[in-house]
């Protein structure tokens, strides 16, 4: 009997030596070298300065200003001039979604409160968007007849905005007297991008770019001269807004498979073993389902089922953001598996899907970052090093310049633990739900998920890990500041 168990012993034993390194360097696991390096910035529970109803939907680098709702009214914070708190009309709502580097320009929206007014079925209430800046009245995109307005983006030093909406022809009947709502269903409004720039230049974008649809955060780059435009085709182009020049977006070289032509020679298919396809060391091991840029050893081990082993197809990008000045984006791409039998023919019928997070450099450096089922891309800081992105509702980053011991290039870590590799460390190990990033890269508006009704203190919390930055600081019960300036869309 003691020789069975030493045997089962020995077995044992020998198991746990072979998969070590399987546990102990793959990514997704805790590290036991990733010691925390000293603070420079700081991390501190925003629940006092928010309220009950309250949140932070973008920060200026260095968190130099905010801008978000209190108390269902939009607000801008600055460390120059304090804070601004906008009152919206009577039975409306609304909030701050862009600010510029000094604070001193924001774009927002109001609508009507459904709290207190609940729409009937079928109503949609209007978004008159608006910009701020600072000592000036509001100005409301009903005075260039654009309603239900969508922002995607203002340039660093506030004088570019862009903007999506609905425009009202010449023909539309007038909307009745005293109406504070706008069925949209029913009012033949068109589909419009638009610019405005240096106050007053605003501009209609139908010629030089049109977008079918959407689906991003921030689709103009923060010098203001960008933007990035998708087509039925799935095909997704940097457009100059001065020259309307444009630069399509590829992966590996591929273009969407709807937009690319085999008459030109374009190429189609991301080929397992070509050193030029991004996914070329793109692997798992057995037992793991997310896939990381594996060293040359591992390359013998990964999965069967490892991307690096398949042909692929580009189908869409989706959740593209660029950086500063557009030299790299932050997308995520749905390929498709090739059937091995029909490579020279592929279908995609009853194709195989991968959904894949990366970042698209100019240069044609192309870098995967994540793979998997729910991916969702949130910002890509100025220099494009520093990437935010949701997996399985969960934050996690990924940073160019962040290598840890264990490891020879850098990997993703969910957001709390990298805070906590730069000293700042939340109360407990909890799950960051969503979360906003600086244009630099080092400050952090996140909310932390809660477990039943167990009470948490940092329900909502604010990070910078680098800098002297200052921790914000207000007074709810403050003074509110109207800047109505025109009234909103009737």
């Amino acid at each position: 009997m003691k020789r069975i168990l030493h045997c089962h012993r020995c077995y044992f034993c020998t198991f746990l030596l072979f998969i070590a390194p399987l546990l102990f360097f793959y990514p997704d696991m805790a590290s036991a070298d990733d010691s925390p390096a000293p603070s420079e910035g700081f991390i501190m529970d925003m629940t006092p300065l928010l309220g009950s109803n309250g949140r932070i939907k973008a920060i200026a680098p260095g968190c130099r200003a905010m801008t978000g709702f209190l108390d269902g009214a939009p607000f801008v914070w600055s460390r120059d001039f304090g804070l601004v708190r906008l009152a919206p009309p009577s039975k409306h709502f609304g909030m701050g979604d862009f600010v510029s580097d000094d604070g001193r320009s924001m774009l927002g929206f109001v609508s009507i409160n459904d709290a207190i007014s609940p729409p009937p079925y079928g109503q949609t209430w209007a978004r008159s968007g608006f910009i701020w800046r600072y000592g000036e009245p509001l100005q409301y995109m009903s005075k260039h007849g654009i309603a239900d307005v969508e922002w995607y983006g203002l340039s660093a030093d506030g004088k570019a905005a862009l903007g999506y909406g609905k425009k009202k022809p010449s023909s539309a009947p007038a909307a009745s007297k005293g109406k504070t709502a706008e069925n949209l269903e029913l009012t033949p409004y068109y589909n419009r991008w638009f610019s405005i720039r240096n106050k007053k230049q605003f501009r209609v974008l139908d010629e030089i770019a049109r977008p079918v649809i959407s689906p991003y955060y921030r689709l103009l780059s923060r010098d203001g001269k960008k933007l990035l435009q998708k087509q039925h085709d799935n095909s997704v182009q940097i457009v100059d807004l001065q020259t309307g020049a444009q630069r399509p977006l590829t992966f590996g070289g591929v273009r969407p498979h709807a937009s690319t032509d085999p008459a030109k020679g374009e190429k189609r298919i991301l080929r397992a073993g070509d050193p030029q396809n991004p996914l070329f060391r793109w692997g798992r091991w057995p037992g793991f389902r997310r896939s990381r840029i594996l060293s040359d050893g591992e390359l013998k081990r990964a999965a069967p089922d490892s991307p690096l082993r398949a042909d692929w197809l580009l189908d869409d990008f989706f959740c593209s953001i660029p950086s500063f000045d557009g030299r790299f984006t932050l997308c995520a791409l749905y390929l498709k598996k090739v059937p091995k039998k029909s490579a020279r023919h592929p279908s995609l019928l009853d194709a195989k899907s991968l959904t894949v997070l990366v970042r698209l450099d100019a240069g044609g450096k192309d870098i995967p970052i994540d793979d998997g089922p729910a991916l969702m891309g949130l910002d890509i800081s100025d220099d494009g090093k520093t990437i935010l992105y949701e997996m399985d509702t969960e934050i996690w980053i990924w940073n160019e310049d962040l290598v840890l011991p264990q490891d020879n290039i850098p990997r993703p870590l969910p957001l709390a633990r990298y805070l906590a590799h730069f000293g700042l460390s939340l109360p407990s190990e909890r799950t960051i739900k969503s979360a906003v990033m600086s244009p630099d890269g080092h400050c952090f508006f996140g909310e932390l998920a809660l477990s039943g009704d167990e009470q948490f203190p940092y329900k909502q919390f604010l990070a910078c890990i680098k800098g002297n930055a200052s921790r914000p600081h207000w007074n709810l019960d403050g003074k509110k500041i109207s800047n109505r300036g025109d009234k909103p869309v009737r």
